[in-house]
């Protein structure tokens, strides 16, 4: 089987997108229409970074802050690791299991084309590439 690209698993409509001088609760409201878990944070078309439902927790409710009145600058994961639509879905699995992370921003020359969540993640390429992860996780925790 040839590697599929990122581009035919990729979610490239209804992507939710804020500024970054938005607030929290901005951010919210569209992660809650859209039924999704998280924002790319855009100035423009240029990417900056992304804010998810994890950060709303650790970086919001759990500091007591006002999400009404904090700006998504402030909370966001700035700069986020990002895939190209033509890599590979396995490199796209290999960066989210790596990094721990739920989302993936897609970008192509600068700009927004698509998003991938862990729910997006083909499980027969998963179980395929489980034993080379788990020999990356074993590996890491012997360095740490």
């Amino acid at each position: 089987m040839p590697l599929r690209p990122v581009r035919e698993i990729m979610t490239r409509s209804a992507i939710a997108r804020c500024a970054p001088d938005e607030s929290v609760g901005d951010a919210c409201r569209k992660m809650d229409e859209g039924c999704c878990g998280s924002v790319l944070v855009c100035e423009g078309d240029r990417l900056v970074g992304i804010f998810t439902e994890r950060d709303l927790v650790r970086r919001v409710v759990a500091k007591g802050k006002d999400p009404a009145r904090t700006r998504l600058r402030d909370v966001m994961t700035i700069d986020p690791v990002t895939i190209g639509p033509d890599q590979p879905v396995r490199e796209a699995i290999r960066i989210m299991d790596e990094g721990s992370f739920r989302y993936l921003p897609v970008v192509e020359e600068g700009k927004v084309v698509g998003i991938v969540s862990a729910r997006d993640l083909p499980y027969e390429e998963i179980g395929r590439m489980a034993r080379m992860l788990e020999l990356e996780h074993s590996l890491a925790e012997r360095i740490w």
